[in-house]
């Protein structure tokens, strides 16, 4: 038995950049035989082979970045990975920040619908998401599609994988800035996770990240989730600032890293001492540390242009004019937001600190 582990990183997040949690988390696991895993970068670092020009590879992107193309892909990769890698009786840990996040609860829902697909049958898994797309698009034959899944399961899979950890930082609901490829049924809430944490931005307020919580939409008969608020902007709680900027994405990511060693997760206590400020130029842990205004003079235009929105059963079309994110009563609020000093955010009547 042993620990398979996927980091899928944010849009544009990648090794030689300013570091991410997830690419901190990959950085500090211990890798041995009880323990594997892979980091795989974020969606419009790098272009595929035929983007031979320059502006061709700009262009790809681009597109990467403003409709999420790749975003497929990336699945893809990861859910190979998974397959290469997955033994029965292993533990599988999934993390990812902003749309790798919604990467690795992509890569839950097709586990959960599918299982493990046989390790070379890595070319059949855009046919696996195409499937799950239909069940997710066409509610008029839900049923039919669901079938059509169940019969590829029985007809490819080799058993089932449920993840044994799924940690994410601040999922969007926006996986491209201008429009969404993929959406997949259970990535709003999936009962095969058996523990789901979220780190969530109270401060971001651009219209193109606004939260992915997941919902409970039933009462719950197994699955251990926990959603916790942290101060500051995406990129405060994911990471992805300079290191001396760094100090308050140390917090959700310390959390997060005893979240998901309580569980199982292996981690170099040496390599995470200097992560969290124990090496020279690395940042600690910092509740007082700057917040970043990430709705800067590029961001506003984006403002007016009217999103989607789910409201009292109907979807509604508004501009978001840079308003600041609703936290729903009974959250849980995370004790570094009671501790920085003259910050008073927009709390819900009715919330709980951890």
């Amino acid at each position: 038995m042993k620990n398979v582990v996927v980091c899928c990183d944010g849009t544009a997040n990648e090794f030689a950049g300013n570091k991410t949690n997830v690419l901190r988390t990959y950085s500090v696991i211990a890798q041995s035989d009880r323990q594997v895993a892979a980091y795989l970068p974020g969606i419009g670092t790098m272009e595929p082979p035929g983007a031979l020009s320059d502006i061709g590879r700009r262009f790809v992107r681009f597109m990467a970045r403003a409709v999420g193309y790749g975003l497929e892909h990336e699945i893809r990769k990861a859910y190979a990975y998974i397959s290469r890698a997955y033994e029965p009786g292993d533990k599988l840990y999934l993390f990812g920040f902003s749309r790798g996040a919604y990467t690795v609860r992509a890569v839950a829902s097709l586990l959960r619908m599918y299982g493990l697909l046989h390790r070379d049958a890595e070319d059949l898994v855009p046919y696996a998401i195409r499937y799950l797309m239909a069940a997710s698009e066409d509610t008029s034959s839900f049923a039919k599609a669901f079938r059509t899944a169940a019969d590829f399961k029985r007809t490819f899979s080799v058993g089932q994988c449920r993840p044994h950890f799924v940690g994410v930082w601040d999922t969007v609901s926006s996986v491209g800035w201008l429009a969404n490829p993929l959406r997949l049924p259970f990535t709003a809430w999936n009962d095969e996770i058996e523990h789901g944490r979220h780190a969530i931005s109270i401060d971001e307020r651009r219209a193109f990240f606004r939260t992915n919580l997941w919902i409970q939409r039933a009462p719950v008969t197994r699955g251990d989730f926990v959603q916790v608020w942290f101060a500051g902007c995406h990129c405060d709680v994911g990471g992805g600032y300079p290191e001396s900027e760094a100090g308050l994405s140390k917090i959700a990511f310390t959390w997060m890293l005893d979240e998901a060693s309580a569980l199982g997760l292996h981690v170099d206590k040496t390599k995470l001492a200097h992560e969290l400020g124990g090496a020279p130029g690395r940042s600690k842990p910092d509740p007082d540390a700057k917040i970043h205004q990430s709705l800067d003079w590029r961001w506003w235009p984006a403002e007016f242009i009217p999103k989607s929105r789910y409201e009292n059963g109907r979807i509604r079309y508004l501009m978001n004019l840079g308003a600041r994110r609703r936290i729903p009563e009974g959250a849980l609020i995370h004790h570094s937001v009671r501790d920085r000093k003259q910050y008073k955010p927009q709390l819900p009547t009715n919330f709980s600190w951890i």
